[in-house]
């Protein structure tokens, strides 16, 4: 059935829109399917976290042209209640309040051209205090359900110490993995149905299905402490490979917290000899690398942004060209 092959929550919305037959055939996603009350423990007494996601979606306005695939908008949107949406920044969670004077005030995915890119998930508090969870750098949900199943999914995170933590569905607190080595990492996302970690000297392992961590690759450095490669490392998946982004930063004169980035060295997984190869250029897609997500775009569906280049986030939005890297 094709209902049953529809991964992501604007094609089922969109499958739903076409006639009264198919909009019978499959049930709306839930409201609630991807913001969900959980407990974990905390230093103070406060009340059930919840998983709160929002969607990147490239935006083509009708007057585009098919045959570019350009999109006018790379938005990241929210759902505040059914039907409407909170419009936020692509690399915050802080909302956008004023918007372009020729911004519709509709968005129908019948009329647009709406194509989603990547999911993000943040922990925040519950029980109208609100907020993020404080040390928590990321969170990925596998499966990404879209539909009632979600009694199916788990969900992975990593603290700010760099531990790997998960819950299922069910259980009444968090656990940590298991993890013989020590490492600390930096980043986790899902590749070809794979969660999959990176730690400080880039070498990536899977989480399998018993909460244990298979290795998928060596490491880029050699070493024992965080000086060796670039300061943080970020998982990208591009036109189905995976990369590692290593990000190098000013040392002098600066906190941890605030070093600018100077540099970035790009690696791709040569998925058949389960090793690095860096990357010289990124061809097509430009990478965002986002405070809680980061995701590749191809430059057709920037709508005026350049491919080839790196756009991250410090003190102020920035982006690094590929080109120059030599």
């Amino acid at each position: 059935m094709i209902g049953d092959r529809l991964h992501t929550r604007m094609d089922v919305l969109r499958f739903r829109g076409v006639c009264s037959s198919f909009r019978s055939s499959i049930p709306r996603p839930g409201h609630d399917a991807s913001r969900f009350p959980f407990r974990i423990p905390t230093n103070t007494p406060r009340s059930a976290l919840f998983l709160r996601a929002s969607t990147v979606y490239a935006v083509e306005t009708p007057d585009g042209t098919a045959s570019s695939g350009r999109a006018r908008w790379l938005l990241k949107l929210e759902e505040s209640e059914p039907g409407r949406m909170w419009i936020l920044s692509l690399f915050s969670r802080q909302r956008i309040a004023y918007l372009p004077h020729e911004f519709p005030e509709v968005l129908d995915s019948l009329q647009f051209r709406i194509v989603e890119i990547c999911r993000e998930y943040t922990l925040e508090y519950g029980g109208g205090t609100g907020g993020l969870v404080q040390g928590v750098r990321k969170v990925v949900m596998h499966p990404d359900c879209v539909g009632p199943d979600v009694d199916r999914c788990s969900v992975y995170f990593i603290d700010g110490k760099g531990r790997l933590g998960y819950w299922r569905y069910g259980d009444e607190n968090w656990s940590h993995i298991d993890d013989s080595q020590g490492s600390g990492y930096d980043d986790i996302a899902v590749y070809e149905g794979r969660v999959c970690v990176v730690d400080q000297f880039g070498s990536v392992s899977e989480i399998d299905s018993s909460f244990g961590l298979q290795s998928l690759s060596p490491p880029i450095y050699s070493g024992n402490h965080r000086g060796s490669g670039g300061f943080w490392k970020q998982l990208v998946v591009s036109s189905g490979d995976l990369y590692l982004v290593d990000r190098y930063t000013e040392s002098i004169a600066y906190t941890e917290k605030t070093r600018p980035t100077c540099d970035f060295r790009v690696y791709r997984l040569d998925r058949q000899w389960g090793r690095w190869e860096e990357a010289r250029s990124l061809g097509d897609p430009a990478f965002f690398l986002c405070k809680h997500c980061s995701f590749a775009v191809s430059a057709l569906e920037l709508g005026g942004g350049n491919g080839n280049c790196i756009y991250y986030t410090e003190d102020t939005y920035s982006h690094y060209s590929m080109e120059i890297v030599k």
